[in-house]
């Protein structure tokens, strides 16, 4: 009998087991205009949250979390319920959405935390004679919560969701969202860390500028964007060595000049630099992001970006005028 017992445990965690493997990282779609509500099956117990990009907001102990999303690449969050299941949901940012309402269920988890096992208590009759508690047996059934209350009811008890997508084409620009408070502002606590989220989730954009390169001996300097967050200025580029022979980077300079001619131009300091590679490969490229504290241009100056190599005079400089610079940095 017991050796039933023994394989009967093991065929179920085995089943357990299988059920989790076979359970896929849920797909959510989010945008600044429309708020994307998730219903999780029992209250949510911890939340590791997606990049800043993302914004997911909840009440410790409730069963629901709303999303919002900036522009950048998808990210992805851990959701664990007070029942130790775990939810991966991998985020999307999108312009057009197809859904505002999620319902998760128990069987989308990818596993669960093993909870702390806890001894029966032992108690003593006046003799002295040891008395151990009664073993008490239970038949699983199933758990009624809220979400499944809401999915049972009838159709004509639930108000219809509104199709918005409509109107979502003209709606106008709202104010940027803010993504954290003051308590737990990263940009506050850890302003490099901070940078580096934020020059991960945009470096990677494709060039939106015109005649904003220049190239010397298949070496070429590309100003894909600048982007402005806070009080800091983030320049977006690209280092493109299209020649059969490794580059070898000395330095990436910013300089601002009164002229061309001028000799004694202020130099620029980041405060954070992302992604630049010492050796940029034969035939390759190289993404990176520049920082630096807001700044605009004066009518008579420019701004001259200066990429030289180490004992080589593969230099490549890119300028750019005040008009160009104050437009994009608005």
């Amino acid at each position: 009998m017991k050796k039933n017992y023994f394989f009967l445990i093991v065929f179920l965690i085995m089943c357990s087991i299988s059920a989790q493997d076979t359970a896929k990282t849920l797909t959510i779609e989010a945008n600044e205009f429309t708020t994307v509500t998730l219903f999780f099956p029992l209250s949510i117990d911890k939340v590791i949250p997606p990049a800043s990009n993302y914004k997911f907001e909840m009440d410790q102990g409730k069963m629901l979390g709303t999303l919002k999303a900036r522009k950048g690449p998808a990210s992805n969050m851990t959701v664990i319920t007070t029942d130790g299941k775990i939810f991966s949901i991998l985020v999307n940012y999108s312009e057009k959405l197809d859904k505002y309402n999620y319902i998760i269920n128990e069987n989308q988890a990818l596993g669960s935390k093993i909870p702390k096992a806890v001894e029966n208590p032992i108690t003593q009759t006046p003799s002295g004679d040891k008395i151990m508690p009664p073993k008490v047996t239970t038949t699983p059934g199933p758990i009624e919560s809220p979400i499944t209350t809401l999915v049972n009811t009838a159709p004509d008890k639930i108000d219809p969701i509104p199709d918005v997508s409509n109107s979502l084409l003209n709606k106008p620009k709202e104010d940027p969202i803010e993504y954290a408070n003051s308590e737990s502002d990263l940009y506050n606590s850890d302003r490099e860390e901070y940078y580096r989220i934020f020059c991960e989730n945009n470096y990677l954009q494709k060039s939106i500028l015109k005649r904003s390169f220049r190239q010397n001996k298949k070496i070429i300097v590309r100003l894909n964007n600048i982007l402005v967050d806070r009080d800091e200025i983030y320049f977006m580029l690209s280092l493109e060595n299209t020649s059969k022979k490794d580059y070898n980077v000395n330095d990436l300079s910013f300089f601002i000049k009164e002229s061309q001619r001028d000799n004694n131009p202020l130099i620029l300091e980041p405060v954070h630099t992302f992604n630049l590679q010492k050796i940029i490969d034969r035939e390759s490229d190289n993404e990176i992001v520049y920082v630096f504290k807001k700044f605009s241009l004066e009518t008579n100056q420019i701004l001259e970006i200066v990429l030289d190599e180490i004992d080589s005079s593969r230099f490549v400089l890119l300028p750019l005028d005040y008009k160009y610079l104050n437009l994009l940095s608005k």
